[in-house]
């Protein structure tokens, strides 16, 4: 009795091949998010999940995209306080487009650096059709701008723990330096940034990843500020030479 023959595989469609145009939705209130995305889902426009603001999984996603796109959702009792800021930190690794109450400061929020404001009460399909255009314009912009700085060189290290590992990735982005202010409330959470100590401890453990590679976080102190710079080859201390007697 012959054996039947296998059924070939289905040729992947548009639909199956196409990626969700948004690649990490970050909730100041995953509860109120949760309801968004429920809504949504028949849409296809947005994850299955959101993440937390300050999530390192979320972070180490869009650090490895060149070209995401995070929706970052504002619900009305979510707090608008410090949006600008965290617009402004958060679209140093990702093109953010904010869902938030009609009473917030649009120009303020774009002037931040946010592709797009869009109300968190407009109707479903249209604001899938924003956010699908949205996708294809920084699709077709990141087509015509290829040309990516390059990434400052490090040490290929892999830090134990994950928020480590985002540190590490956010130090090296080319180009880039960190307020201890902005690192801080980008690494904190929806209710509270890394205060500056905390923060000051996870570099030192961070320097301590790195000092078998001769490496080190570049930092700066200043009225009360540190800037961090990225990573750079570790200082060692020179004992001065001995001063040559002198002649008389």
């Amino acid at each position: 009795m012959p054996m039947p023959m296998p059924m070939p595989m289905p040729m992947p469609t548009t639909a199956m091949s196409s990626s969700c145009p948004v690649d990490v939705v970050l909730s100041l209130r995953r509860q109120k998010t949760a309801r968004l995305l429920r809504t949504m889902r028949p849409y296809h426009v947005l994850p299955a999940l959101s993440h937390s603001w300050g999530s390192a999984p979320a972070y180490m996603s869009l650090l490895r995209r060149p070209d995401g796109l995070t929706v970052l959702d504002v619900s009305e009792d979510g707090g608008t306080d410090r949006l600008e800021q965290r617009v402004r930190v958060l679209s140093t690794i990702s093109s953010v487009v904010v869902l938030a109450p009609r009473d917030v400061d649009v120009v303020a929020t774009l002037r931040a650096g946010a592709v797009n404001v869009l109300p968190r009460d407009t109707p479903p399909r249209e604001l899938a059709g924003r956010i699908v255009a949205e996708r294809r314009w920084i699709d077709l912009s990141s087509r015509r701008q290829r040309l990516r700085a390059p990434s400052r060189s490090r040490p290929q290290v892999v830090p134990h723990q994950a928020s480590q590992q985002v540190l590490l990735e956010l130090l090296s982005l080319p180009s880039r330096e960190w307020c201890c202010h902005d690192l801080g409330l980008l690494l904190g959470t929806a209710g509270e940034p890394v205060s500056k100590r905390a923060l000051q401890a996870r570099v030192m453990r961070l320097n301590g990843r790195l000092a078998p590679y001769g490496v080190s976080v570049d930092a700066v102190h200043r009225w009360g500020r540190t800037r961090y710079s990225g990573v750079r080859e570790a200082v060692p201390y020179e004992v001065p030479p001995a001063q040559s007697p002198l002649r008389l």
